[in-house]
This record gives C-alpha cells, structure tokens and sequence, in this order.
C-alpha cells in the first residue's frame, strides 16, 4: 500500500511539471514513465505465465490427533526472478460443510523451485477437500497484480479415528512369512495386504514384499478409507472402526451444503472448532541450494547508493551553479561503499561502529567547524540568490568561502545522508520512506534553482528505480523457520539474490531505455501541450494562489511571491519571454480612494524608453541626470519632474488633490505603483524619469489629481504668464522629445504608412493620432491571450505586426509605442495594473475601495503632450482610455467588429487583455513544491487514518492495518522485528509488555488479526472498533508503564 503511494505521488509530480512547465526534460520524464508502466504491465503478463504449481497432499489416510503436510511445489520457468507471489488455499470439510482458507507466500528466482510447506492437525475425522484457489504475483516494481493461469487442483484427504487406527493396529494377522506389524509399518499402517489380481494397476504393487514372498503382492486402502470415498465400497469389518462407515456413508448421500464464509488460519496453534483443524506451522523449503554472490550483494548496494548519492549531488551542482571539487566526488563513493559494507558487518558490531562514528564525525565537525560553517554559508548563499532571483524573496545572500571550504561542507553533509539514503534504501528497502526523503529535495534543488542536467536527473531515476525494486522483495523470516536452521540460511541467500538482482537489473533498464525514449520522444517533445491546458489552469491558479497567500506568512514575509505585471509573463519589458500560465484570484494591490474616482486609474509599474529588439530597457538614469543639471530644480531632480504634473496643476490652487492609498500585497518588489499626476515625497527613489524604485512593503497615500481635472487645468495655464514650472516643463519636454522618439530598424514600411497617414490625414494631435492607431491596430490585429511567440532571436514586435497579428496588450501597447514615434510623439511602454471605475465600492467611512487581483496587471503606451505630461493611451482592442470616458468597454469598438475583443474588466474570460502570467520558475515552486509537501502532508495523514483502520477498505483490511499498528507499536518496546504474530514468544512479550491485558483479550486480538487475515469478509464494525480499543489499551499502558518506571528512578536518585 505504502509503495504504491509512493508511486502514485511521483507520477503525479511528473504529470504536474509536464502540463505546468512543459519543460522539455519534464516532458520527457512523463513520458518515460508512461513507456514504464506499459513495459511493467507486460512484465507481469509474462511472469503469469511462467509459474507453475503442484499440491501434494498426504498419499495414506491421515490418523485423527497426528500432524499432516500439505505441500505447494512451485516451479518459475523464466529466467527472470519473482520476488514475490501469493496461493491461496481452501480447505473444505466434506463433513460438516466449512471452508478453511490457507495463505502461502513465496518468491522464485531464475529458473528455481521451491516448496511451501503447511503442517496441520485434524481434531476430528472425516474427509477434507485441497484446492488450489488462486496464484497472484507482482511485476518487479510491484506495480501491477497479475493472476497466473494455474490449473484447478483439488485432493482428498481421510481422516480416521484414532481409536479405530489403533486397533486395526492391534489387530494385525502374521503375514504368510511370518512378519506381522513391521511389515504393516513400513507400509504406513494404512493399507491392506493382497495377491495381485487383473486390473490392479502396477503402481499398487508392493516390490519389496513380492521379492520376499515370491509373489506379487499389491497395497490396497483400508475398508473405512473405502467407504468413505467409494460409493458402493466393501464394508466387510467395519465394526472395528466405530461409527465411521456410517458417517462416510452418511455425508456420501445427503452432502452438506458449503458454507460461504472462509474461517483463516495462519496463527500458530489456532484451531477451528468446528471442523477441528487445527494450524501447527508453514515454512518455505528450498528444493535446490541457491549459490551465495556476497561479492554482487555488495556490489549491487553500493552501485544503487551511488546512484541516488552522485544524482543528488550533480542536481544540485547543477541546479544552484554550485562548483563541486573534484576530490569530494571519489569521497563520496568511498563514503557509499562503507556504508555498503557497514550495513553487512554483525548486528552487534553496526551497534558499536556507529556509535563511535558518530563520536568521531561530531569531533572532526567540531574542529573544523569555522570552515564547515564558511562552506554552509556559501552554499545557502548560492541557494538564497536562486530563490531570491526567481522568487522575488527577501532572503539574506552570505558572501565569502573558499572551494575548499565548500567542498568541506558538501563532505562532510554527504555523510549523513548518505547514510540515510543507505538505511532506506538498502537497510529498510522502503519505498516510501525513499520518496519522501527525495520527492521534497528534487522538488526543491531541481525546480527552484537552474534546471538540472539531464544525465543528473537519469542518474538519479536509475538509482530510485533500483530502490524500488529492491523494497519489492521482502523479507518473509517467519516462512523460513527458525534462525541457526539450514532452510533459513537458503532462504535468506535467496531472498539477496533475487533482491539484488532485481535492483540492478531495473537501474540498468532505466539506463538503457533512457537514450532510445530520448531519442524517439525527441520530437513530440515540441508539440505544445495547449489542449491539455484547460483542463490543468484551474488546478494550476489554484495551487499558485495558495502558495502566494501561505508561503509569506509560514516563511516570516521571507518568502513572499510576486505575480509579475503583465500578460504573458514579461518582466522589465522583455517581450521574448513567455511559456506562462493565466491565473486569477491572486489579490496583488488594495487601494482606497478618498472620491469616487470618474475614469480608469492607471498604476504605473515598469517604465520602458528604449526598445534593443527584444526587450525594452529602462530610461537612462545618467542621460537624465545630467540633462536635469542645467534645469534650475531644486534638491532631488528625479524627485521633481516626477511631480511636474501635480505641481503645476495646483499651482492656481483652484482645483483640490484626491488621496489614494495604495498598499502593495503581492505585487512585484521591483517598482513603487502609484497614479499619474501624482506628488512624489523625498523618501521615494526615482530611476531617472522612470519608474520608482520598490520597498520594502508599499502602504503609501498618494496626492494626486484625475487626468480629467489636470487636462483642464494644464490647458487653461496655456494662455497664462509661464513660471518656473512652465520652464522647466518645457525643458524636460525638449528633453523627452530628444530621447524618447527614436524608431528601430527595420520598420520601413510601417514607416512609410505612418508617414502617409499624416499627410493625408493632417494628424498633428495627439489625440487624432492615437485614435488612427488605435483603429490600425484593431482592424488589422486580433487579440489572443495565447498567441503564440516569436522564434529564438526573433524581433517580437516585427513578428507580430508581420506574421502572427495576433497577440494581448504586451504586443498591442509595443508596437503603438513605435507607432506614436514614426508621427514624432514622445512615447514609452509601460506596464502596472488599470483599475476600472467598476471596481470601486464605497466604505461605511465614505472612501472607497478596490482590490486589485493578478487579472488587473496590464500594459499600455503613454505619450508625452506638451503642457501635459505623460498620459496612457490604452491601444488593446476593447479598451478605451480617455478623459471623459475611460474604462473597459463591454462592447466592441465599431473599428473591430469580426475581430476578436477584450472581455470588460471583471468579467471571467480566457482572453482577459489584463490577465498576469506568471512565469515557470515561479509557478513550479508555488504548484509542485507546495504541492508536493501538501501531498506529503496528505499521505502521512491518510497513512495514519489507514493504520487506525478508517478508510473506504474492507473490514478485513482495516483490522489488519490495526493489528499492524500494534505489531510496529510493541517493536518499538523491545519485540524482536521477526517475531511472528503466532508464535508463544509473542504472546508472552505482549502479555509481559501490558499486563494489565486479559488472557481472553490477547486471545481475541490473535484470532482477529487471522480470521481477518484470511477469512475473506468475515470482519464486521465491530471487529475494527474491538482491534482499535485493543491498540489503545496497549498504547496507553505503555505509556503508564514507561512513566512509572521513570518516577521510580527519580526517586532512587
């Protein structure tokens, strides 16, 4: 159960990072892991059909009272081993109608056989039914259950009185020869002496006494076996054994009905009452002495820990750019193959060698503390930076250390994992144990650093894979009879062969299918995965949504994720970078508004001047610098262009500022968002004429005045006396003029349009102009929030005007950029959030609000007008921006009927012009590692519940699973781990471990976890909640007990 979990949660990791990054890599590991299941179904379709199974029951009457041996031979004809396969057989009395069901484990190596062998008792007599019911095995990663076409075996077994055995033993007449019961005897006592007669089969003859006396002579069943197998049989003496031809001949004519319920025993001494069979022992035979390989165990333990060692150790000099030395690779194998060796020295001696290694690893530690320390600073430095480039993050970066001393640190933490891996893996051979151990550590060294190299992540799959198909072989000890017994001793050499073996056999078959699956997955690793995403965007907002929201408050505020602001994924105006996923209902700003504000008001974020071809770069801070020298400004010059706007707008103090409070929540660090026509404080730090620096944590009111109040006032200055403000005004717009008209290369022919338009079209005004390019640009482009991207090295903003014409504002607001500048405006790109007037509702206090989600991020062209200032011009279709009416139209424009249209703010659509894509890196850490640990956190509390018997499993199971609890509960108190359930040594240690428990308690705890074990729903509710009071009642004796043993020794003190 705990290993298919285990690989349940690593196959849905894979799925999650195929459909969230569609990462080549990613891809291809689902992939793979696709082509393995197929390659394991058909391994256990094979391994059904080479295994073969012979019951062998006892050829004499069985004697009433006596042990008896049933035998399974098994035989597995390939040359792949089985680690394990389960017969199940049903006993049933033909007497009194019960069914027994009886529970065989093996396992097979290559070409091998191997008998299980089942001693029971009959209490009473009559006659029994042997049938096999069934053969199940695994694949070799245990996977996938296979049933073998066994053919039906049934025999018949007769059990005589015990009183009517010994007298026919009594009984005995001298034979012709004078040999009376020797003869009998080593004929078994069961059968009688007769001349051979025609049609006596050959295998009745008795050599031995033919040869003696001369004559052939042939063995013949006793009377009572006759008549109760044969109907019709010769009855001639059958007074001397009691009533039992009566009852044979009884049972013979009216059968009883069969029950349907199957009584299990598997417990050592259980008997069934009413049948009276009773379960003396079951033990694995060996029929061929299996050959030791000590050299290939070893090997093969020290093969798989360097995989899983040297994979973990290349992920993360790969992942992070961590510089490895390369004499702390031959350490670390030096460190895996003494692990390999420790794990096969003595118990006693793995007891003491590890105590004193960790003495000694803690003395080494403790004098080279300084460099190890130095080395762990480095690396979390390496990490921290990652995180905090990707993330956004505010964790702190150490500086310094040598690569000696990070070698130091990577040495000497290789150690202990190292053996964690190794106990694991090799020691435990857990499966699940292994994948939580790695699922969080690859998540988080190979998804949020750099991706990882590819044979990296190979090395590591061959050596997880290897794990689990050596947790698939598991050690059975209470089937192989007791220790210093020479069955055990073969079993054990198999179970390591068969184990080992398996190991490396499907480490090399990962490495071996990895190149051909690389090479003939190779091309369906560019097929978009677009049709898959629909269906995986819910799950995939959801999850980032959640990380976004927990992670600051788990981390402190260090690990605070923002969403980047603009559609598909562009950070700092790079308009090549995409592969982003839209996600909604991430609440990046709040703002609150002292009027109800009459137009869109448009947070500025990113502010682009110069466009390189696929990026557009922020305005240069020197240039303005040094412009602004010969201004006349007071103090801060950044500081005082920025509020021109609001400076010269109140400077007539006829119209009165609006407050805005803008509080950043998760919204990118980088920038400080705040209005247009807004003052900026000393405390703020402008880059250049562009965008505000981020804080710390942004909960800032903003003076600001609508771009409707300051049109009017800025004109109405036109006419009037300038002052110092109008001059400096004028400077910087000579200024923006000089810097911000330049056009690329390449775009004559946009060129030649523009330049064509203005002539015809006398366009002077701004306003004229962006209302032709606004008609362009939604005639001739539609919008599609999944346009596709440019190829590598490709100008983004010429392929979309050229081949794809089709793109969201990113697309829209670049190319009205370089539009605005062919008619000679001054224009930048600029990317923050729009919030619409429909967002607003009013406060009990009279202000009001709007939440500002990742749908509100956008992107637009701002154009400067002389007297002005900046001002947006939105350019997406279905957006209008102006003074009198700016907000998000829930219709189309009469320019753009036919074309595709941006849905209104709020309403929930796939094409949101304002949608915010965040990109893979950030995703990754938010959906898979918190995924990943949710799921983690999920499986340990369903592993839990499933232990405590809750769960939709059958009531059998569940008791099983509480019985289990308990069994792992008294190990924990000194139990041997090999102690079988039904040995008299457990019943004793429970019973010394909880003396409080009555007789009749343990009793019933035995004979529910066996009737549950293989009595087939037979287990009620009550069964379970009985098993549940018993695992208390042992639980929180212990505990009493451990208490008190603790008190006393105080109190000696």
């Amino acid at each position: 159960m705990a290993g298919k979990l285990g690989r349940a949660l690593v196959l849905l990791v894979l799925l999650a990072a195929a459909l969230i990054t569609q990462a080549p890599l990613a891809v291809f590991l689902l992939a793979f892991a696709l082509v393995l299941l197929v390659l394991l179904r058909l391994d256990a379709a094979y391994l059904r059909r080479q295994v073969t199974a012979e019951l062998l029951v006892p050829d004499k009457p069985v004697i009433q009272g006596e042990d008896f041996t049933l035998t399974v031979r098994l035989r597995n004809r390939s040359r792949l081993p089985i680690p394990a396969l389960v017969v199940l057989l049903n006993a049933a009395d033909e007497w009194g109608g019960g069914q027994i069901a009886l529970r065989c484990a093996a396992m097979l190596g290559g070409k091998e056989s191997a008998e299980q062998r089942i001693t029971l008792n009959a209490g009473k007599s009559g006659v029994w039914s042997i049938a096999v019911r069934g053969i199940t095995l695994r694949d070799h990663l245990g996977v996938f259950t296979a049933a073998c076409p066994a053919a039906v075996q049934s025999r018949s077994i007769c059990v005589l009185p015990a009183a009517a055995a010994g007298k026919a033993k009594a009984e005995t007449a001298p034979d012709e020869d004078g040999d009376e019961a020797d003869t009998r005897a080593a004929l078994g006592g069961s059968y009688e002496l007769r001349e051979y007669r025609d049609g006596d089969t050959i295998k009745q003859v008795h050599w031995k006494l033919s040869a003696k006396l001369d004559r052939l002579m042939v063995r013949e069943p006793l009377t009572a076996l006759r008549a109760a197998l044969t109907p019709g049989g010769d009855l001639d003496g059958a007074e001397e054994w009691g009533d039992f031809p009566q009852q044979a001949a009884k049972h013979r004519k009216n059968p009883p009905k069969r029950k349907k319920e199957r009584t299990a025993l598997s417990r050592r001494g259980a008997a069934d009452p009413g049948s009276g069979l009773k379960f003396v022992d079951r033990v694995l035979v060996s029929t061929q002495r299996p050959a030791a390989h000590p050299a290939l165990w070893l090997a093969a333990d020290a093969a798989l820990l360097l995989a899983l060692t040297f994979g973990l150790l290349l992920v993360l000099s790969t992942g992070f750019g961590i510089a490895v030395p390369l004499w702390v690779w031959p350490a670390a194998a030096a460190f895996c193959a003494g692990w390999a060796l420790f794990l096969r020295a003595p118990q006693a001696l793995r007891r003491w060698g590890l105590l004193a290694g960790v003495i000694v690893y803690l003395v080494v530690l403790f004098i080279c503390q300084r460099n190890f320390l130095a080395g762990a600073q480095q690396c979390a430095g390496n990490i921290a930076q990652s995180l905090n480039a990707r993330l956004g993050s505010a964790l702190p970066v150490a500086q310094g250390g040598s690569a000696a001393q990070l070698g130091l640190f990577l040495l000497l933490a290789a150690l202990p994992v190292t053996g964690a891996l190794a106990a694991a893996a090799l020691r435990r051979a857990d499966a699940l144990l292994l994948d939580l151990m790695l699922l969080p550590i690859v998540v988080l060294l190979a998804l949020a650093g750099a991706a990882p190299a590819v044979p990296a992540c190979l090395l590591l799959l061959a050596g997880w894979m290897g794990a689990w198909a050596a947790s698939c072989s598991v050690q059975r000890r209470a089937l192989w009879g007791k220790r210093d017994t020479e069955n055990y001793r073969q079993n054990l050499c198999r179970h390591y062969n068969i184990q080992k073996s398996a190991a490396l056999a499907a480490g090399g078959l990962c490495l071996a299918l990895a190149l051909p699956c690389w090479w003939l997955l190779r091309p369906a690793l560019g097929v978009p995965l677009g049709w898959l995403q629909p269906a995986a965007q819910r799950v995939e907002s959801a999850a980032l949504s959640t990380a976004i929201t927990w992670l600051p408050r788990v981390s402190g505020g260090r690990l605070n994720i923002q969403v980047e602001a603009a559609a598909g994924g562009v950070a700092d105006g790079a308009l090549n970078q995409g592969g982003g996923i839209q996600v909604s209902g991430v609440t990046d700003l709040a703002l609150t508004a002292s009027d109800k504000p009459e137009e869109t008001v448009y947070l500025r974020g990113f502010i682009g001047g110069s466009y390189d071809g696929t990026t557009w770069q922020a305005p240069d801070a020197d240039a303005f610098d040094s412009a602004a020298m010969n201004w006349k400004t007071e103090d801060n010059a950044r500081l005082t262009i920025a509020s021109l706007p609001f400076l010269r707008t109140a400077y007539d103090g006829t119209a009165q500022p609006q407050t805005l409070t803008v509080e950043r929540i998760h919204a990118d660090t980088q920038y400080t968002y705040a209005p247009y026509n807004a003052y900026w404080g000393d405390y703020y730090t402008i880059q250049g004429d562009g965008a505000a620096a981020g804080q710390t944590a942004q909960d800032d009111v903003f003076l600001y005045y609508p771009r409707d109040t300051a049109q009017t006032q800025l004109e109405a200055r036109a006419d009037a006396d300038p002052s110092v403000l109008d001059r400096m005004e004028a400077s910087y717009a000579a200024y923006a003029a000089s810097r911000y008209t330049a056009v690329p290369d390449g775009y004559d022919e946009l060129q030649a349009l523009c330049d064509e338009a203005k002539k015809d079209q006398k366009l002077t005004e701004a306003a004229d102009i962006g209302d032709y390019i606004r008609a362009y640009l939604n005639t001739n482009y539609q919008y599609n929030a999944s346009a596709p991207q440019p190829p590598e090295g490709a100008d983004p903003i010429r392929y979309f005007l050229t081949e794809s014409k089709q793109g969201y504002s990113v697309q829209f607001a670049s190319a009205a950029v370089v539009m605005f500048r062919m008619f000679g405006l001054p224009a930048r790109y600029v990317v923050g959030y729009a919030a619409t007037q429909s967002l607003f509702t009013q406060q009990e206090d009279g202000s009001w609000h709007a939440i500002l989600q990742d749908d509100n991020a956008h992107a637009w062209a701002e154009v400067y007008i002389s007297g002005q200032g900046w001002t947006p011009m939105e350019m997406t279709p279905g957006v209008l921006v102006s003074a009198q009416q700016a907000d998000l139209r829930t219709d189309p424009l009469p320019e753009t009927q036919g074309q595709d249209t941006a849905p209104a703010a709020g309403e929930s659509s796939a094409n949101e012009p304002a949608a915010t894509i965040v990109p893979r890196s950030r995703l990754v850490l938010a959906a898979l590692l918190g995924g990943c640990l949710l799921a983690a956190v999920v499986l340990l509390v369903l592993a839990r519940r499933h232990a405590m018997g809750y769960g939709r499993g059958s009531c059998n199971a569940r008791v099983l699973a509480v019985f289990g609890s308990i069994y792992r509960l008294l190990v924990r108190r000194g139990l041997p781990p090999d102690t079988p359930s039904d040995a008299p040594e457990f019943a004793a240690f429970l019973q010394s471990c909880v003396p409080t428990l009555e007789p009749k308690d343990a009793e019933a705890l035995l004979a529910l976890a066996q009737a549950a074990q293989f009595g087939a729903g037979t287990m009620t509710e009550q069964d379970t909640d009985k098993m549940r009071k018993l695992y208390q009642v042992i639980k929180h004796t212990g505990k009493r007990k451990q208490s008190q043993k603790s008190v006393e020794k105080q109190s000696q003190e």
